[in-house]
């Protein structure tokens, strides 16, 4: 009957030792998991935060652009620089629809010979 009990003890401390050992690796091996989510995640927020400046500064650079874009047309001579160019352009825009209308009258009179 001892050595019935004693087994039985055996079995329990061994069981026990089991016991405490997976409790032990399961807990290393989470906290390992959840030390490896929080870097995860701190690089994640640092690459945001870098895509967010790059955003911020492409932003600044746009709207310097915009600004020296408008600056000019804002200004008396900048109104004057535009309509000069307007100008310009539909002067090059009507001499253009001039030799279209010459090109048209030359094929309607080549149809009307042929």
């Amino acid at each position: 009957m001892t050595m019935f009990i004693n087994q039985m003890l055996g079995c329990l401390l061994i069981a026990a030792g089991i016991g405490g050992a997976v409790g032990w690796l399961l807990r290393h091996v989470s906290a390992g998991k959840d030390a490896q989510l929080l870097a995860d995640v701190t690089a994640m927020m640092r690459i945001k935060e870098q895509m967010l400046e790059k955003a911020r500064y492409e932003l600044r650079d746009a709207t310097s652009k915009l600004q020296a874009i408008e600056s000019p047309v804002t200004t008396p001579q900048g109104v004057e620089l535009q309509l000069a160019e307007r100008g310009r352009r539909i002067g090059e825009l009507e001499q253009h629809i001039l030799e279209l209308k010459m090109q048209a009258k030359d094929h309607e009179s080549l149809k009307k010979v042929a």
